[in-house]
């Protein structure tokens, strides 16, 4: 319990069975003033906001079992849900303008993932009807998130028996923590419609994807992604080498410091500004260095 100003903060992991309490599905708090008791959840975003969470479960009206958390490790999750978060939504923003290929997603259901709680059927049921509407007719509805298309029918299966869709699909909608954007732009949704047509003149057996972002370059062999990152490993050098320090005296038994002391003696800002524009080179985020591209 922190106590500052007359305020006591205690916080609460809520585990689903399998969580280790260093990374809880909730994490709530309780924050205690002369004012009175407030009851706060931290969202997928990173910002906590009031919840009745805490006391539902205290009442036994939410499954998981509750546990006390020390002071130090709430910190360190908010500040991990913001960096996701910020992940997620550049993510997002690239889905929106259309900068992925489309697949259509498989009905089936998922055969590396156990079966939902009732909690996570609720989110992706949320996450496949909620989407932007690709179309709708005799032959279904369908919803895009501006990489991945489905038939909204995916949901009777996902409320029927708690299974999760195929796993590629739902590790993509893991990964995007269950947000979609909204709207996407009207040429992916035209896209979309086209990956349809392709779909039902192929009668459905396999599964449908572009090949690349129409009329867009396809994406970097891994050939082409190494002189990218060797050309700007070279720029990167030319651009600090000046203003780096060169200490040979530290480095006896290194004889190619003369060459690559940027290296070695760049500053914690000047490897941040390499390691961002090297992940985005490698198809990455460059803040996480996770894929998006799934």
């Amino acid at each position: 319990m922190d106590a500052s100003n007359d305020v006591d903060t205690t916080y609460f992991g809520r585990l689903r069975p399998g969580d280790k309490l260093s990374k809880p599905s909730w994490l709530m708090r309780r924050v205690s003033s002369p004012a009175g008791t407030v009851d706060e959840l931290l969202g997928l975003d990173g910002l906590w906001r009031p919840s009745d969470m805490l006391a539902r479960t205290e009442r036994g009206e939410l499954p998981g079992t509750l546990r006390p958390v020390g002071a130090l490790l709430p910190g360190a999750l908010q500040a991990t849900a913001q960096k996701r978060y910020r992940e997620v939504c550049r993510a997002l923003e690239r889905q929106r303008a259309g900068a992925f290929p489309l697949r259509l997603a498989m009905p089936g259901r998922a055969q590396n993932y156990d079966d939902l709680d009732a909690e996570a059927r609720a989110e992706v049921i949320g996450f496949l009807t909620g989407a932007p509407l690709v179309t709708t007719g005799p032959a279904g509805t369908y919803r895009t998130d501006g990489m991945w298309v489905w038939p909204e029918s995916i949901e009777d299966d996902v409320r029927a028996t708690g299974a999760p869709p195929e796993d590629l699909f739902y590790y993509h909608i893991r990964a995007r923590r269950f947000f979609f954007p909204e709207p996407v732009n009207p040429d992916v949704l035209e896209r979309a419609r086209r990956l349809l047509e392709i779909a039902a003149a192929s009668g459905g057996t396999e599964r449908v994807e572009e090949t690349g972002v129409p009329g867009q370059p396809g994406p970097l062999t891994e050939e082409e992604r190494q002189r990218a990152l060797g050309a700007w490993h070279a720029e990167w050098e030319r651009k600090h080498s000046a203003t780096t320090p060169f200490r040979p005296d530290r480095h006896p038994d290194e004889p190619d410091y003369n060459v690559h002391h940027v290296d070695a003696e760049a500053s914690p800002e000047a490897d941040w500004e390499y390691t961002r524009r090297a992940r985005e080179i490698m198809g990455l985020d460059p803040e996480t260095g996770a894929r998006t591209d799934i």
